[in-house]
């Protein structure tokens, strides 16, 4: 699973709103519905990936982390 928990701390951190990612970022301004895709964990394009970086001016490690998703179904191949 990817979470955007990093993203959701830099931005605590940081003091930024989403109404600063929404409004204030020129080329790489992000729609109200990118910005709740992020905050609830929901996949969300390369090019967002790449504004966010651009925008915190962070690394993709900075905003983003994965774990693995628990198996549900045991694999009959095991």
């Amino acid at each position: 699973m990817i979470s955007f928990e990093p993203l959701r701390k830099i931005l605590v951190e940081r003091k930024i709103s989403t109404y600063f990612l929404r409004n204030k970022c020129g080329n790489f301004n992000l729609d109200s519905k990118t910005i709740q895709r992020l905050m609830s964990d929901q996949s969300v394009s390369t090019y967002t990936i790449n504004a966010l970086c651009n925008i915190l001016d962070c690394d993709i490690n900075d905003i983003m982390e994965f774990s693995p998703d628990s198996k549900e179904k045991k694999d009959p191949d095991a």
